[in-house]
């Protein structure tokens, strides 16, 4: 008994098991050759804009994309944007690109809503603008009118900047999380060490 006992602890198992993780964080560098960190420092310059312009906006009684609070909440979003797109530049993962993403998906759709709205604003300018000085000759009013159309044009142009922007990063992101499923591998050694030769 005592030499089957010996025998059977001459030969000793020993299995190693190795995890090899493939397509991890490397896929996620895509997204990072989107620039999202200097893309991101110009969102929150393009949304301190917003906001500045928003407040300028919102004194004047004449109806303008401040009646909706345009200028603020798309503030709000280009400055989330850009402060998730920075933070993911330095720390990228999975989590942080699909929220990212989100987000650049619903600052699109709001900037398009913003478009939209002020072309209508455009519409109501221009109206006044020619009914005013051109058929009641009230010249005071043109240049009233005139800095609103501007500074709506300078709101416009910006928005459609943005999105350019964001489309961009949005499909670097979306790049990076097709290709970013992890897999694990794992692969067994059985390795058997004889005693009597030690």
């Amino acid at each position: 008994m005592e030499g089957e006992g010996t025998d059977s602890a001459s030969l000793a198992e020993k299995v190693t098991e190795v995890q090899t993780v493939t397509g991890g964080n490397k896929p996620l560098h895509r997204f990072l050759r989107g620039q999202p960190k200097y893309i991101g420092i110009a969102l929150l310059f393009f949304g301190c804009n917003e906001m500045m312009m928003g407040l300028a906006l919102m004194k004047e009684t004449v109806s303008n994309s401040s009646s909706l609070y345009t200028p603020f909440w798309q503030a709000a979003l280009f400055i989330i944007c850009g402060s998730l797109s920075i933070h993911t530049h330095s720390y990228p993962s999975k989590k942080l690109v699909t929220v990212c993403f989100s987000m650049y998906i619903v600052t699109i759709l709001g900037g398009l809503f913003a478009l939209v709205h002020r072309i209508v604003c455009f519409s109501l300018f221009s109206r006044h603008i020619w009914y005013d000085f051109y058929y009641h000759h009230v010249e005071p009013a043109y240049p009233r009118y005139a800095q609103l159309l501007s500074a709506e044009a300078v709101l416009f142009a910006t928005t459609v900047c943005v999105i350019v922007l964001l489309i961009s990063l949005s499909w670097f992101a979306k790049a990076s999380l097709r290709s970013s499923h992890t897999q694990v591998i794992v692969r067994q050694h059985l390795t058997v060490i004889d005693s009597d030769r030690e």
